[in-house]
């Protein structure tokens, strides 16, 4: 036997589908009744041919005696049953498809609130793949089963209910043998599925489609690295690894219900050879010929006729498996823990960074090594602040930090003396803006693009703000300018172009705390001149910390902060450094170096 579910445990499948519709299950009650209206409809002209039959039979060998009203009526009959069926039908199908793209809108929205809001170690931990078939895929066969099946389901099971009870009415011997094949039928397929070894390979099944869109996504994406450094070769095998798992699963299961669904279709293609022997047996006992004729050619008719939805109701029984499953994983992310939103949030108004003894890990478990241990600063209000160290040592876990992409393990990070736990999340990205190294820019318009930073922003701001970052004109030398769509009309920016529209998004939002990550690494060197100057602007009066692999990006900073496996190795100004920091001196001499460098003969030579 199945174990029961709990009292007061989460629903699976089919009734937490129903949860995720919310208020749109009226409309998707009204479509299940309509289409069980219309199926009961379609199987109005069977009994009506029943009637006609009747009257023909029972007039024989006088036709002239025949009931000619009792015929027009049935024929009305039958005229009415079709349009009602059509009506009911088409309705159903509104209503299915208005209620399904509404659910699938908000289970979509759903979702991208639960990512924009969970911590971005989910991200770390799973492929791009796994995401879009949860958000694409999975998401869309709701949509299907919802719009085409679930009222199909409805029909599919009360149709044949409701037939075999008349049946059984007119003649229990005819129906048992109607019915005993569809019972063997479902039974060797649903020996299949109801197997611990069937419910594993569909969980499988889906398990290595994530694995194969993720594979196939980061394919896509790494294709110049592949092409470039030879790799065709090697990433096409991983590539082909990941599709013949998915392949040889499907075939596993294929194999596994080869021989049940073999069963099944003998049994279901069987019920004529059933009827017809216990038909002929019955009609020589039969009392009188005359009216059981009729009766056997209605279990004849009825009898084949109601295979089909039973086999529909077969199908979509198999197909709500999947969709268990599907839903099974839209709740795995929507289970996710999100960032926690303070109860009172807090305003502070000052704009100062402190750190306050903070360690983390990425890994929450006990057993994970610590990023950051012990960190202790502070960054004045109104100063800039700059992180420098070998790599890996820190410095961009310092700045997602302070955003509480994650929280901290130990210790506290404090904006104007607040807790940024107890800050609400939005204002604090509303105080905070952030360039990252590598920037993402949406297939809108550039204005747009940039108006992220501050949808409310005039067009005249939006332009001033790409002239302080230096993109002005390559922007207006775009086919359609500001109206340019990235990646339309053969509108493409470089890496660095691309960095300065990121720029110019901060410039526009104007937050009082700005955190640059390495903002000029794609900007040539006149460009780079230009965006220092664009920065210096904008640093008057922020809290600016800048996470350099340039050093001299940061020697006229305020403060330079030393970090070196997670921990702070020196604090100070340049001169200060250089003084009494061994490790920020030897990174001063590695950056020199680094400019010296120049090609001789096919090899590279450090200057001395």
């Amino acid at each position: 036997m199945m174990p029961k579910r709990k009292k007061g445990a989460p629903k699976e499948g089919l009734g937490r589908l129903l949860e995720l519709a919310g208020g749109k299950k009226g409309q998707l009650t009204a479509a299940c009744v309509l289409s069980v209206l219309s199926s009961c409809a379609r199987l109005v002209p069977f009994f009506t041919i029943y009637g006609v039959l009747r009257e023909l039979v029972a007039s024989l060998p006088d036709y002239g005696a025949m009931d000619e009203k009792r015929i027009w009526t049935l024929s009305l009959i039958t005229l009415a049953a079709a349009l009602v069926y059509g009506v009911c039908a088409y309705f159903s199908a509104v209503l299915s498809h208005t209620a399904a793209f509404n659910i699938l809108y908000g289970i979509r929205i759903q979702l991208m609130e639960k990512l924009s809001h969970i911590s971005l170690g989910f991200y770390s931990h799973t492929t791009q793949g796994a995401v879009k078939k949860t958000m694409s895929d999975d998401v869309e066969q709701i949509e299907q089963f919802l719009a085409h099946h679930i009222s199909d389901i409805a029909a599919a099971v009360s149709l044949p209910l409701a037939t075999f009870i008349y049946l059984f009415a007119m003649d229990w011997r005819l129906a048992l043998s109607t019915l005993l094949p569809l019972i063997f039928g479902m039974f060797f397929l649903y020996g299949g599925l109801a197997t611990e070894t069937g419910k594993a390979d569909q969980i499988a099944m889906h398990d290595k489609k994530e694995k194969m869109e993720g594979i196939i996504v980061e394919y896509i994406h790494g294709m110049p690295v592949v092409k470039v450094f030879n790799r065709t070769l090697g990433a096409f095998r991983r590539f082909e690894a990941g599709v013949t798992e998915y392949t040889d699963i499907i075939e596993k299961i294929t194999r596994f219900f080869a021989s049940r669904m073999g069963g099944y279709y003998t049994a279901f293609g069987a019920q004529l050879l059933l009827i017809l022997p216990v038909g002929l047996f019955l009609a020589v006992i039969a009392s009188s010929y005359a009216d059981f004729l009729p009766v056997l050619l209605l279990f004849f008719l009825v009898g084949t006729g109601i295979r089909e939805p039973m086999e529909n109701m077969i199908y979509l029984m198999m197909y709500l498996n999947a969709i268990k499953e599907g839903v099974r994983r839209i709740d795995r992310i929507l289970a996710l823990p999100e960032i926690a939103a303070p109860e009172k949030p807090k305003v502070p108004t000052r704009h100062d960074i402190s750190f306050e003894n903070v360690s983390f890990a990425y890994d929450e478990g006990e057993n994970g090594a610590d990023v950051l241990r012990g960190v202790s600063f502070t960054g004045p209000e109104g100063t800039v602040t700059g992180l420098v160290g070998p790599s890996g040592g820190g410095k961009s876990t310092v700045a997602q930090l302070i955003l509480r992409f994650y929280d901290v393990r130990e210790g506290a990070i404090k904006i104007g003396g607040v807790d940024v736990r107890d800050i609400a999340p939005e204002a604090l990205m509303d105080l905070v803006s952030f360039v990252f190294q590598d920037n993402f820019l949406f297939c809108d318009t550039v204005e747009n693009n940039i108006r992220m930073g501050n949808e409310a922003a005039a067009h005249e701001q939006v332009v001033e703000a790409a002239k302080a970052a230096q993109i002005h004109d390559v922007i207006m030398a775009l086919p359609k300018g500001y109206d340019t769509v990235i990646g339309e009309d053969n509108a493409y920016l470089s890496g660095g172009e691309r960095q300065r529209v990121a720029i110019a998004r901060v410039i526009l939002k104007n937050a009082p705390i700005v955190l640059l990550d390495e903002a000029t690494a794609y900007a040539d060197a006149e460009n780079e001149t230009k965006i220092q100057a664009a920065f210096a602007r904008l640093a008057q009066g922020k809290t600016v910390i800048v996470i350099a692999h340039r050093l001299k990006s940061v020697e006229n900073a305020d403060q330079i902060l030393v970090l070196e496996n997670g921990c702070l190795r020196g604090a100070g100004r340049h001169r200060e450094l250089m003084e009494r920091c061994g490790l920020y001196r030897r990174l001063v001499d590695l950056s020199e170096r680094r400019g010296k460098w120049e090609i001789r003969g096919g090899a590279k030579h450090a200057g001395a």
